[in-house]
């Protein structure tokens, strides 16, 4: 499987620097998108999740630009269960 986990984050950001340190431990490759610096690209996010917060992850599935979109406290409630979560689809 080569899913791509893409993170979004903003500069300054405290989860999203312990995520990015997070899954840099685990070997877990992903693709960082700053949302400041790709406002439209997050405002299509934020319009199909329904929540403007971060850190967001979202697993491109091979072949498709489809897949499943990890908002906090929506879907986990700290990092070691998202990582837990993104396991599942490497």
């Amino acid at each position: 499987m080569r899913n791509i986990i893409i993170v979004f984050t903003l500069r300054g950001c405290f989860h999203c620097k312990v995520l990015k340190s997070k899954l840099n431990q685990e070997n877990i490759g992903f693709t960082e998108i700053e949302v400041s610096d790709n406002q439209k690209i997050w405002d299509q996010v934020v319009e199909q999740t329904g929540h403007n917060v971060l850190p967001t992850v979202f697993v491109k599935k091979e072949g498709t630009d489809d897949g499943p979109v990890f908002v906090p406290n929506r879907d986990f409630k700290n990092q070691d269960d998202l990582i837990e979560k993104l396991k599942n689809y490497l």
